[in-house]
This record gives structure tokens, C-alpha cells and sequence, in this order.
């Protein structure tokens, strides 16, 4: 037992000492919030505070121009503002010519742009605004919304209507979709799917680790020196161990950063796209940690098989190769699972050991699975990596110290049968 804690002390060690271990556990969060947090608080900051408009009219309707200067009104907390200045234009010489005197001093940065309302504006199915930036598309969208308003109302005006009644009666509702906890459903989806994103990644990243710690103590033939004096299932327990609490410093690091961000949001009334991100909660979290365990364990074990067999680079990428693309396959069904996570097929699927650690945490997160199916799919894992971790040991044990060609599947059963 003391060589085994040992050796698990200087797996951890060794790595979370490295300085690529601490950059990348502190910039990562770091990244994932700034593509959150940079959005939200830049917000209406995008473009300038006051865009300088000039309007050359045509049309001789007053109601249209005061109808879309209260139309771009500013309204929000960090929105534009619009400072609108109306010009009547006469005939199309004096148009021409205005035209080239605003387009000098758009080029001269005194003017963000100008609008022309022709004649008989309210039949015109086209308007025209020149602007110094006409690939800003939150001004774009804003102002065509103004400029539409503005038009609707004057021609129901026109025919006699009310139009603050017509809106009123034909406006439109927002369908906002939230679970029985009051969470934004859409903020929900995209929480599970970064999750199950984080422990499919750091899952093959470690699981890949191991592989490569065992290769590299194999071909520099220090295996042979530790064999000397720990037994082979210590060593690969320890190192699987210490590098699977690598992998899960890391996370603690990261929920850290998560559940800040996630208090954040509530506090600040943070929203993202529309949508309130949604509470992190404690629970969440607690799964979240246990299935990448789950997932590590099970996928180190064959990872630290491959190790075992193989005396190359070459040779493991070929032979893991089937191991990574299984987990892959897990993800890519957890992408198309978004739609229906309580589906008879997902369900079963999600009860596979080999798919569990990604789609049974979805149906978790998205609060799909029942407890049952979570006792169920813990159990199987359980018992799956006990038996590979048995398969694996005396595999490991005979395959470390041999070199050269890689064994055939009829030796690999010869050396389970090992005593």
C-alpha cells in the first residue's frame, strides 16, 4: 500500500507541477468565461455612442421623419444614440449635390451616414442609406426596423386607422421554453453539452497521458527498475490513479470558476443570446465529477493496456485508435440525443458502460434520467472497469517487459492465462 501511494504521489506530483498544467488549468476557465462575459459587457458597445444622421427628404411628410426619430429614440441601457438632422431636398440636382457634400464629410468622419426618403416614400418598396460603415449589422437592423415602423404607421394613418392599435392587437409574443425549475431551457442544453464536452476532452487527454506514460517507461526501460522492487498491478493502479486526480484538480479549479460565474449571472442578471444562464448547482456537479471517475477509469484501463503491447508511437496510435473513436461516437450521439433525451434508443444507449460517461451525465444534466437508470448506469460501470482492470493487469504485467513485435490476439489470451 505505501508503494502504491508512493507511486500515485509522483504521477500527481510531477504533473500538476508543470508549468503547462497550471497555465492551461487557469486560462482555460479564463477563455470559457471571456466568450460569456466579453459579449454581454460590450453589449451595445460594438459601434460608437452617437451615430450623426442625416436625413434628405423628399417625400415632404413630416409625419414620416418625426415617426423615425422616435422610432431610434434610445430606449436602452448602452444603446446608440441617434442624432438625426432632416434636410428637404427639392429636385434631383439639389439632391445630387447634397449627396456629394455629405458623402465628403462622411469621408471626413464629421457624419456616420445619411438617409434619403424619396418621393412617395410610403409606395417605395426600397430606401436607401449610405453610411460609413454599412457592415455594422446591429445599426443596420435597427435602423430598418425604425424606418419600417415609421412607413407602417404613416400609411395606416393614412387609410384612417389607429395604428397604435393595430400594433397593439397584432403584436407578436416570444416563446421563452423553462423546465418545472424555472431555468431557461436553451441555457440548459448548452450548459449539459459544454459539460459532457469537458469530460469526453479531458477523458482522452489523460486517458492518452497514461498511454504515453507507459510507452515512454517501457522503451527507456526504466519499467524494468520499478518492476524491481513494485508489482506491475501497483504501478499501473498508482499511475492510473495519479493521473486521473490530475485530471480531476483540474476540475475543481474549473467548477470554481463555473459556479462564480454561474452566481454571477444570477446576481447581475446576466444574459447571454437572450437567455438567462442557468444555476450550476451542487448536484450537477457531484455527477459531473463521478462520471469523468467513471469515464477515466474505464478508458485508462484499456488506454494503459495499449501501452502494454505496443513498443512504439506508431503501433499505439493504430491500436487506440478503435478506443478513442468509441468515445467519439458517445459524443456525436450526445449531439443528435439534444432533441429527445428521454428516447428509447438513447436510454438504452446511455446504459452502456462504453457510452455512459457522456450520455447518461446528458440525460442528467437535462434532467431526462430517472434515479433507477443512474443506479443502474453507475453499477455497469462500476463492474465494467473491475473487470477490465483485471483484464488489464495481467495483460500489463507480461506485456511491459516485452519489445519488438506487437502480440497477436491468440498471445494476448495466453498471457491472461498467466499465473
Amino acid at each position: 500500500m505505501d508503494k502504491l501511494k508512493a507511486i500515485i504521489k509522483r504521477e500527481y506530483l510531477t504533473r500538476v507541477r508543470s508549468k503547462g498544467f497550471i497555465i492551461g488549468t487557469i486560462l482555460s476557465p479564463l477563455f470559457m468565461s471571456s466568450l460569456i462575459l466579453v459579449p454581454v459587457l460590450l453589449g451595445g458597445r460594438a459601434g460608437p455612442d452617437n451615430y450623426r444622421i442625416t436625413v434628405l427628404d423628399q417625400s415632404g411628410d413630416d409625419s414620416i421623419y418625426e415617426s423615425l426619430r422616435s422610432a431610434l429614440a434610445s430606449t436602452r441601457p448602452r444603446q446608440p444614440h441617434y442624432e438625426l438632422q432632416r434636410e428637404q431636398v427639392n429636385s434631383q440636382e439639389e439632391l445630387e449635390a447634397r449627396q456629394q457634400a455629405l458623402s465628403q464629410r462622411i469621408a471626413e468622419k464629421q457624419l456616420d451616414g445619411y438617409l434619403i426618403l424619396p418621393n412617395e416614400a410610403l409606395r417605395q418598396d426600397e430606401i436607401k442609406f449610405y453610411a460609413k460603415n454599412a457592415s455594422s449589422f446591429s445599426n443596420r437592423a435597427r435602423l430598418e426596423d425604425a424606418i419600417n415602423k415609421a412607413v407602417q404607421e404613416r400609411r395606416i394613418a393614412q387609410e384612417g386607422l389607429n395604428a397604435d392599435r393595430i400594433h397593439e392587437l397584432t403584436k407578436g409574443v416570444n416563446l421563452k421554453v423553462v423546465n418545472e425549475r424555472g431555468e431557461s431551457e436553451r441555457g440548459r442544453v448548452m450548459l449539459a453539452f459544454t459539460l459532457v464536452m469537458f469530460i469526453y476532452i479531458t477523458v482522452l487527454i489523460y486517458g492518452v497521458t497514461v498511454l504515453r506514460g507507459v510507452m515512454e517507461e517501457k522503451q527507456s526501460r526504466i519499467i524494468e527498475i520499478l518492476l524491481a522492487s513494485v508489482r506491475p498491478f501497483d504501478l499501473m493502479l498508482g499511475k492510473i490513479i495519479g493521473i486521473g486526480l490530475v485530471g480531476l484538480t483540474q476540475y475543481l479549479v474549473w467548477a470554481t470558476f463555473g459556479v462564480a460565474l454561474s452566481a454571477l449571472s444570477a446576481g447581475a442578471a446576466l444574459t447571454v443570446s437572450g437567455f438567462k444562464l442557468p444555476k450550476v448547482s451542487i448536484s450537477l456537479m457531484i455527477f459531473f465529477a463521478l462520471y469523468y471517475l467513471l469515464g477515466y477509469f474505464l478508458y485508462a484501463t484499456l488506454y494503459a493496456m495499449v501501452g502494454a503491447i505496443v513498443s512504439n508511437e506508431d503501433d499505439g496510435q493504430q491500436v487506440q485508435w478503435p478506443i478513442s473513436m468509441t468515445f467519439a461516437a458517445s459524443l456525436v450521439v450526445s449531439a443528435m440525443a439534444m432533441e429527445n433525451p428521454n428516447g428509447a434508443a438513447l436510454t438504452v444507449l446511455s446504459l452502456i458502460p462504453f457510452f455512459g460517461p457522456s450520455l447518461m451525465f446528458l440525460r442528467i444534466a437535462l434532467g431526462a434520467a430517472t434515479a433507477w437508470q443512474i443506479a443502474a448506469s453507475i453499477g455497469l460501470l462500476i463492474g465494467t472497469i473491475i473487470a477490465l482492470t483485471w483484464v488489464t493487469a495481467r495483460i500489463y504485467r507480461v506485456g511491459v517487459l516485452m519489445y519488438g513485435k506487437r502480440p497477436t490476439l491468440p498471445e494476448l489470451v495466453k498471457w491472461l492465462k498467466y499465473s
